[in-house]
């Protein structure tokens, strides 16, 4: 009786640990889902940023899906780089209201959007479908981006005249044109 107790004991605590076991992997699992790709950081709303106000832009010149190089070192025109991606719903609703607004007449400001982790054909054609008439460039693999801050779309950042980054901003959510700061 003895012995039958026992085995009964180790089957059960057996089953125990083969439960727990798959309860674990299912729960990493869907923990998983939740950034494609990225491990849920502990700090999900800052992300370390790699340039702050007073900092020279890190990039020099930028060439468009258009072909057409821009050189953001220009001393004669305030910049404003917009960090994004076609797929996020932040970013398509900054587009739309940049692409919309008086600052693409302003000639006294040049304006880029990088798309990161894109290529070529698929930011034409997003580019295309939504009629968006502002300068856009391709960033595949990050080496963009990673210059400016480790997660986070979209971000703006304006620069001043003499290519001076006044302010870096994540724009989230609504009103995003508010968050472009000259000053």
């Amino acid at each position: 009786m003895l012995k039958n107790t026992m085995i009964m004991a180790i089957t059960n605590s057996r089953n125990n640990a083969v439960k727990l076991s798959l309860l674990t992997c299912l729960w990493l699992a869907i923990s998983a889902c939740q950034s494609p790709g990225i491990l849920v950081s502990a700090e999900p709303e800052q992300y370390p940023e790699y340039i702050t106000s007073g900092d020279i832009l890190p990039i020099n010149v930028i060439t468009t899906i258009d072909g057409v190089a821009m050189n953001l070192h220009r001393a004669d025109k305030k910049k404003l780089v917009v960090l994004f991606a076609s797929w996020c719903s932040d970013s398509n609703r900054l587009m739309t209201a940049l692409n919309n607004s008086p600052l693409l007449e302003d000639k006294s400001i040049d304006i880029i959007a990088i798309a990161r982790e894109e290529d070529e054909a698929t930011l034409k054609a997003w580019r295309d479908k939504r009629g968006i008439n502002i300068a856009v460039a391709v960033d595949q693999d990050r080496s963009i981006y990673k210059k400016f801050a480790a997660g986070g779309i979209p971000r703006i950042i304006s620069v001043d005249e003499d290519n001076i980054v006044i302010k870096m901003n994540l724009a989230e959510g609504q009103e995003q044109l508010s968050k472009i700061i000259w000053q």
